[in-house]
Formats: C-alpha cells, structure tokens, sequence
C-alpha cells in the first residue's frame, strides 16, 4: 500500500458540472450591463428547478432539491412541471415572497395522483451549492496515494523515457535509504533517484517523535488543552497540529477499510437514526499581523458554528459527524466565483457561493451590492482561512452520504424540531418516504428542568404507569403498560388531521407533539411526534414505534464531545461572573473538523459499553466489526 495525503481539489475525485454552458455565460456578461437585477434574476431563474450533475467515483447523481417538503401534499418530493394543456399554462410551484422568497405549491387538477394539493411553503436553495458542499464533505474525508513525479535520468540522457518499474533492466538498485526508500540508480547517466516506500515499509516516513503517537491520542482524547500536552510531550505548538493533521489521515484509512468497505457490504432490515445539530462558538480570530486594523471593521468573534452528525439508535454508533465550516475554500475563490458569474444580481437560491455565510461589517447606503460583498470579503482575509457554511447545506450533503452509504429496508429518523434538518430529511428521503420505507419523528425535551425536577417527573410518570397498569389489570412489565398508555393517548388525541373532500378522507398534516408517558430520569418531558404518514396502523402498533423515539444516542455523542475534547468543551465562567470565557475554545474550525472525526473512531471502535453482560463496541453491536480494536491498531493500521 502506498503512503497516503490528504486530498484536496486537485486530485479530488468528485466533480460538479456547472449548470451553465459556455454560451450562458458569455450571455450573462452581456445582459449584466443593461438588465436591472429583477430582471436579470428573473432571466436566470430558471435553474432553481435545474439539477446539476455530481459524478461521484464515475457514477452520476443529479441534485435538485427544490420541490414540495410536505409528505401530505399531492406535489410531495415532484419535479417542477408546466401543464401546457391546461389554459393558462400553470406550473406546480411559483416562487412567492418580497424579502423572503418561497417556492409554493400550486393546487392544479391533475388526477394522476390521489392526494389534495396543500398550501405548503418551502425555501428555495441554490442547487449548484448543495453540490459543492458534498463534493467538500468526500474530499475532506478522502486519502489519496502520494505519487510524485520522478526524474530518474539527466537531461541529455538517451535513455530518459525509461523508468525502473517498467525497466528493471536499465537501472541498478543502490541499497535503501535512512527512510527505507529505494534508491535506483541509471546505468548509462548515472543519476541515483530515491522512491517513496510503501506504508508497511516505512511507518515513520516524513515524521519526528513517531514513540509519542500513543500518548498523544490519549491526551487530546482527555480533555487535555493543547498547550498542557505540548508540556507533558516536550513539542512545540507546530508539532502539535502536524501530528493532529497526521492522526486525522490515519483515521481517515482506518476508516475506509473498517467502516465505508463494510456498510457498504451490510445490509440491513430496520436502522433507527438519530440525528441533530451542535451549535459551538469557535473562535474566529485574526490571523497574526491583521490584529490592528480598523476596529469598526471586524467579524463577530465568537462565530456560531454547528457540528451535524447521525448515529444508530441502538448501538450508539456514529455514523458521520460533520462541521459546517469550509476550511479548503480561500476567500479569492469565492470572490472569483461571485464576479465571475454576476451574482450580485442573482437571487440568494441561483448563486454558486450561497452556502457561505459572510458577515456584515458595514451598512453604507452609498456602495452598490457588490461593492458591499468585496469590502465584506477584504475584512474576512484577516481572519482564518475559510467561510462558515449555512448549515442546511451541510446538513443535506450529510445526509446525502449518508443515504448513499447505507442499505436499509425499513429506516426510522429520529431529530428534533430544527427546520435545516426536517426540510433537509424531507427533500432527501423523498422516494423512500413516498414509499413508506422510511419515517421521520421529532423529539423535544423539556430544558427548563433541572436534574431533581425532571427525576420527581420521572418517578410521578413511573406511578402514573403503575397504577395504569393496575387499572387495566395488565401483566407485563411497565414497558409494554407504557405502550399501551401510549396507545391510548393516541387514541384519544387525533394525532393526524383529515380533511374530507368530493367525499374522500385525506390525512393533511399534524396535530402536533404528544408527551411520552416514560421519559428518562434526567428528561422530566419528552414530547414526541410523527412528521410522516403512519395513518395506516392502528393505534397500538403506532405507539409501539413512537415509544422508541428518543435522541439518547446523539445526546451522549454530544456529551462526550464535551467531556473528552477540551478544545471542543463547554465555555467556562468568566472569572468576573460576567458573561462566558471561550479560552480552550479552538481557534481554527478545521482542527474541530479533524477532532470530531478523531473521536467518531476512538468511540466506534475502541470505546466499550457493557451489553447484555459483555463489553462490546458500538462498531460490533452495529455488526460491521468482530473484536475490540486499540490505538495501536488506528496508528499502525494493524
């Protein structure tokens, strides 16, 4: 196996291609100039309903995420379509709004499907960007082969085109090198060129203190700040990132052999997801020698950055744990992409670089709009490199992967009332969710409780199950007493609405939540409800289902992420009392970025939890993994 770097967008293996052709663009340059921006975003608005193509490993996706989100509704998960034999020729969305716009559902009489129109609204979003932001998700967690280009003759040398793969004949092997590289050596030019060794061969290639390795995953797993492990290791803070960026690409190739190779191969008949948004402060500094610029024009300094991931319900394990935080983009790439493609004249949902999130350091009501967005990119180039990301872009491309990644039959989301992550879970699952293959739940819990106020909950629910059960004089344990309390407020609380029309029963949507009858000891109120169409079951074996909705598994995902990273844990106390110091908060997003992933494998693999009285990993509970692994085995790909 051949040593391994990082990818990036030279080698990337991902492609977007543009949704406009040479001739667009070369139209775009000449309407800029004489249409007004209404215009000329109405001209070019026809690519909200237009997929752009992904290639993916020589497969071809389109993404288009731009129709009805409303599992009831008639035009759920359907392409936008112009009905050119009805008069007027109606299309089924028409963009409605002011400041806001909206893509709305046209109630239009096609017979074609059983289902009543309803009035549903959804934001629109650039197609284009969602394609950019999963090609970044495969690149940043992709390892390529180094393959230098090698020069093995001089330049007058005849023999030039020949090379020792190919060629053994032509060159003599001169011994190794103190890397264990091979050294050949041309027999008529004489020019001695070392190659690169493989993996197994040299471990060490390119690295100093390769004996702290071990140690150094410990710490940073601990909780442990970066300048007390710089102590106890005797490393400068340089080193430091170098053996983070180091045990982040080691992870990356354990991954790919323990985890991508073998979801893939799984198959699976039920999953239960869970799936949330952490929202963190990281610090967005200036970089050094940007620090005393104009303080009227500065970004926010403690920038909200959230961390989406999805783990399995049961085993706890964690499937994909990402930061939405663009560290490859550099701030003239965006500024090319913005001038090149006239986006000030653009509608937020067809602009290429609508993903990112850009602060507004000044209001001047005398620059135009792009005068305003290139002053707003100069300050940011005094900042850390990279663009905070819109979450529900990286929410979708998450999911995307995620999608793509497993095979399952029937698939239960569990997430909580954030829009970015139902409207992404909606587009997504479309077919699935249209098929009844897959439903999405929401779970809420009540925050406003401290620990012994939601355990006196906790005990008043478990009274309240007992005596149901004495009540209806039921045998079985408080579980399945709880199931069928659960049945009955169902029962009793019209969970789904139904509207009759020509005298045909429609379900159109939700009530709304309903409580859990026996949340946990620390959750005091757990509010529960179903997103999708179960109308179909009978409210027993509804509530069987809807007993299981919990956000356990993402919630000590969370935990943990809090508990063992200390660049990544909660903020302290200002010494003062006034307001929250952030002084181990990290200083570069892409160093959470590679913690996250870090940690997503120190936990599936090698962290164990004891079940049904043996201690197993989330990755063997999952079955994708037969023993316990160590650090050793991350570090040394054993």
């Amino acid at each position: 196996m051949k040593l391994k770097r990082l990818s990036d967008k030279t080698v990337s293996k991902v492609k977007v291609i543009p949704p406009i052709t040479q001739e667009e663009f070369n139209q775009r340059e000449i309407d800029y100039t004489t249409l007004s921006k209404m215009e000329f975003s109405r001209k070019y608005g026809y690519l909200l309903y237009t997929p752009v193509e992904l290639v993916v490993d020589k497969k071809f996706y389109n993404i288009q995420t731009n129709f009805c989100a409303n599992p009831f509704c008639k035009w759920y998960g359907k392409e936008q379509f112009k009905y050119k034999n009805l008069k007027g020729n109606p299309s089924r969305y028409i963009i409605t709004g002011k400041s806001f716009k909206s893509i709305k559902c046209n109630d239009i009489d096609d017979d074609t499907i059983d289902k009543p129109v309803i009035r549903s609204y959804v934001a629109p979003y650039s197609n284009w960007a969602m394609a950019e932001e999963i090609k970044r998700l495969i690149d940043i967690n992709t390892t390529v082969p180094i393959e230098p280009d090698y020069i093995f003759h001089k330049e007058d040398c005849s023999k030039k085109d020949l090379n020792p793969f190919d060629n053994p004949n032509s060159f003599y092997r001169r011994g190794k090198s103190s890397s264990n590289s091979q050294k050949y050596q041309c027999k008529l030019c004489k020019k001695i060129t070392n190659v690169l060794p493989e993996q197994k061969e040299c471990f060490t290639y390119y690295q100093k203190k390769n004996d702290i390795l071990p140690l150094f995953m410990k710490l940073i797993l601990s909780r442990t700040p970066v300048t007390r492990i710089c102590e106890i290791l005797d490393i400068g803070s340089s080193t430091y990132y170098n053996k983070l960026e180091w045990l982040y690409r080691r992870c990356l190739e354990f991954l790919e052999r323990h985890e991508d190779k073998k979801l893939k191969k799984t198959h699976f008949d039920t999953l239960w997801l869970n799936t949330d948004k952490f929202t963190y402060h990281l610090n967005n500094v200036r970089k050094k020698g940007h620090g005393k610029k104009s303080i009227l024009e500065k970004e926010k300094p403690l920038f909200p950055t959230s961390i989406i991931a999805t783990t399995d319900s049961r085993s706890r394990y964690i499937f994909r744990a990402d930061v939405a935080f663009d560290f490859t983009t550099s701030v003239n790439e965006v500024k090319n992409d913005y001038i090149r493609y006239k986006e000030d004249k653009l509608n937020t949902y067809l602009q290429k670089t609508s993903k990112y999130k850009i602060s507004k350091t000044t209001t001047d009501s005398t620059l135009s709009e792009l005068e305003l967005f290139l002053r707003d990119l100069e300050v940011r180039k005094s900042y850390i490199d990279g663009f905070h990301v819109n979450s529900t872009y990286t929410t979708y491309a998450h999911h995307w992967l995620i999608n793509n990644l497993l095979n399952v039959d029937k698939l239960f989301i569990v997430t909580d009332e954030d829009t970015s992550l139902l409207t992404s879970l909606l587009r997504i699952y479309k077919g699935s969710i249209s098929s009844k293959d897959t439903h999405i739940f929401t779970c809420k819990i009540d925050k406003e409780l401290d620990k012994n106020e939601a355990y006196k909950q906790y005990l008043t629910h478990k009274e309240n199950i007992k005596l149901w059960q004495e009540a209806n004089d039921l045998k079985e344990g408080l579980g399945k007493a709880a199931i069928d309390l659960l049945a009955h407020t169902i029962f009793n609380n019209d969970i789904y609405i139904t509207e009759t029309i020509n005298g045909k029963d429609y379900v159109v949507g939700t009530n709304g939540s309903i409580p859990h009858p026996f949340p946990y000891k620390d959750e005091g109120y757990r509010y529960i409800n179903c997103v999708t169409d179960l109308s179909s079951l009978n409210c027993y074996e509804l509530a069987e289902i809807m007993y299981r909705v919990d956000l356990r598994s993402i919630n000590t995902f969370f935990n943990q992420i809090r508990r063992k990273v200390s660049i990544l844990e909660r903020p302290l106390s200002g010494g003062r009392g006034e307001g929250k110091s952030y002084i181990y908060a990290n200083f570069n997003p892409k160093y959470a970025q590679y913690m996250i992933t870090i940690l997503r494998t120190y936990l599936n693999f090698c962290e164990t939890y004891k079940y049904k009285g043996e201690e197993i990993t989330p990755a063997m509970r999952l079955g994708i993994s037969k023993k316990k692994y160590n650090i050793e085995d991350i570090l040394y790909l054993k």
